[in-house]
């Protein structure tokens, strides 16, 4: 519990966390459940879906980082995230976390959806998870090209636990993991840790603040996006 008294220090992080429990909150109001939502709740609310021959926007490869399936769902997923923001932020930066989400929770969502339309399989999903992936991978990446072996080490395990169990259950025909979604998120973390290194430590205000704001801005038009544009 001490990363809760800590979030103070990790202003993006949790400006993230009130997101997703702002949409998870309205999600609520308007379904009148909090327990668990039905597909027409998660579709209505921005979830990424893919139906063989139906047209779809891809802003929801975006809002659907922000919508939750349930109550444990959006715990699980927010104990992670505030675990890693924390860390995250303060050694890479909070404009390059809240563009990181956002990227890599796209990329993640548009993975499993182009997987799903390889297979002609339907899909509905959501979470913030393909986006926790790619905050881990970038800075495990970060973290291991910067000498700090030890923590990267330690978020490597994290996500070869990840990985692992969510194939298990995948190879078992459980389907309660997306795992497209996190190795595409995942992916994109790992070159955004990359492309981090060589930048100046700590990033210009001027960049920090861009991302911050972009990122904002960015969110903001995919839901807005997905309420009044048809799919």
């Amino acid at each position: 519990m001490t990363w809760i008294r800590r979030l103070r220090e990790a202003p993006v992080t949790s400006a993230l966390i009130v997101a997703n429990l702002l949409v998870f909150a309205v999600m609520a109001a308007v379904s009148r459940r909090v327990l668990s939502f039905d597909g027409t709740t998660l579709m209505d609310a921005g979830a990424s879906i893919y139906s063989p021959g139906a047209d779809t926007t891809r802003w929801r490869w975006l809002t659907a980082a922000f919508v939750h399936v349930n109550l444990l769902h959006i715990l699980m997923n927010l104990w992670v995230l505030g675990q890693i923001g924390i860390l995250s932020e303060r050694a890479i930066g909070g404009g390059l976390l809240a563009g990181a989400y956002v990227l890599t929770g796209t990329l993640g969502n548009a993975t499993s959806y182009l997987l799903a339309a390889s297979r002609g399989r339907e899909l509905i999903s959501a979470g913030a998870s393909g986006a926790i992936m790619g905050l881990i991978g970038m800075a495990a990446t970060y973290a291991w090209l910067t000498g700090q072996r030890g923590a990267a080490r330690a978020l490597a395990f994290n996500i070869l636990l990840v990985l692992g169990v969510g194939l298990s259950l995948s190879a078992r025909g459980v389907n309660l993991v997306d795992n497209g979604a996190h190795i595409g998120g995942l992916l994109g973390g790992v070159l955004l840790g990359v492309a981090r290194v060589p930048l100046k430590r700590p990033v210009p205000r001027w960049l920090d603040r861009s991302l911050v704001v972009g990122s904002l801005a960015l969110t903001a038009i995919a839901f807005a996006a997905v309420q009044f544009l048809p799919g």
